[in-house]
């Protein structure tokens, strides 16, 4: 009775196969960027909202399965132990797996903290995370092995969870930022036991995985505490300086009354220079973007810069939002008692994190005799 030859190792297959091992060791960094890349891509392609649920689930399942192959490092890699023989055919592209998904969360924190963060907050984030994204492609930090992996996953948790709090909620408090870094300690501490249990070393667990988790977690706090985080969910659409704010009780539409500009300042929509007559209203007009379902208050801050003193606060004017539109909520407020100079007017959340601001300038307006102010309208 005849048999069939056994499948050789060295068949087509087999050869391609080795093949392509041999390129992969060889090019092993360049794997990891181009995996870390390609994660960074498809979220700038595939995030929309912040409140989008295929968003949240998608992100939600990023850090458990990022966890998970955290816990395989931890047992395998670094203790020169081979994984179960099942899992080694996938086992092998767990590194370019883990920095997939890494750059993938990444990417979505800068864009939602860039979104919702103004002025210092927001640069501060953003070379923040800049940062970590170098930390996790540079050799010189990649052979400090897991020390930059637990600092990296530890962000990532706490940045998703001070999110997914407003989103669940329906508004933005203080405590749910302490909330989501509370949660994001339960499986870090997981982590870190099951570190021990896997090596024995008390002294490498300490260094490798609660130094970098517990470290990144007081810096957030610590960031938190002097209002440098960005008020994630919450998002600055736009902001203007006009001469009137009038809404439509029909279709709640918004006229913005407003000197004609000149042809060439075509990406300005509003007044950064004032022209103010006796009796005016300088009106600020935002759309803020909140998720669905949110309610919650802004404040609109005015601010004159006195040239011996600095920016001066006169009052903030509570506006109270409503999430769920593409475009924002709008809302405005005026100052009626204002005075030639420079202005300032921030929006904020109730706990004084900037989600955004418009300076102008207020000058007298040197056509004063005439009956009419020339004003275009516009819809909003």
């Amino acid at each position: 009775m005849e048999t069939e030859p056994a499948p050789s190792s060295t068949g087509p297959n087999a050869s391609f196969w080795k093949r392509l091992t041999a390129f992969r060791q060889r090019h092993e960094h360049a794997e990891h960027v181009l995996f870390f890349v390609g994660g960074f891509l498809f979220d700038a392609m595939m995030v929309r909202r912040i409140d989008d649920a295929s968003t949240l689930i998608q992100q939600g399942v990023y850090l458990g399965v990022a966890g998970l192959l955290l816990l395989g490092l931890n047992a395998w890699d670094h203790r020169k132990v081979q994984p179960p023989r099942f899992l080694r055919g996938v086992w092998k592209w767990s590194q370019p797996a883990l920095h997939f998904m890494l750059g993938t969360l990444l990417n979505a924190y800068v864009l939602f903290y860039f979104k919702s963060g103004s002025g210092l907050s927001a640069v501060l984030f953003l070379l923040t995370i800049c940062i970590l994204l170098l930390m996790n492609e540079l050799p010189q930090f990649r052979r400090f092995g897991p020390v930059v992996i637990f600092g990296l996953y530890s962000f990532c948790l706490t940045s998703y969870f001070a999110y997914f709090y407003p989103v669940f909620f329906g508004r933005l408090e203080p405590w749910m930022f302490l909330l989501a870094v509370g949660t994001s300690l339960l499986p870090l501490l997981l982590l870190a036991w099951s570190h021990h249990q896997f090596t024995g070393d008390q002294r490498r667990v300490f260094i490798e995985a609660l130094v970098p988790s517990l470290g990144v977690q007081a810096v957030l706090v610590l960031l938190f505490l002097f209002h440098l985080v960005p008020p994630v969910p919450l998002s600055l659409q736009d902001i203007g300086i006009y001469h009137g704010v009038m809404k439509n009780p029909k279709d709640g539409a918004y006229t913005l009354s407003h000197h004609p500009r000149p042809w060439w300042r075509f990406w300005a929509k509003d007044e950064q220079d004032f022209l103010a007559r006796p009796g005016d209203r300088v009106f600020c007009f935002v759309h803020v973007f909140a998720p669905r379902n949110f309610h919650d208050e802004v404040r609109l801050r005015w601010a004159h810069h006195d040239p011996g003193v600095g920016w001066a606060s006169s009052d903030a004017v509570p506006i109270q939002i409503t999430g769920g539109k593409e475009e924002g909520y709008a809302g405005y407020s005026y100052k009626q008692n204002w005075r030639a100079g420079d202005w300032r007017v921030t929006v904020e959340t109730r706990d004084g994190r900037e989600i955004g601001r418009r300076t102008f300038t207020v000058t007298d307006d040197p056509d004063v005799g005439s009956a009419d102010h020339g004003l275009v309208t516009s819809q909003q």
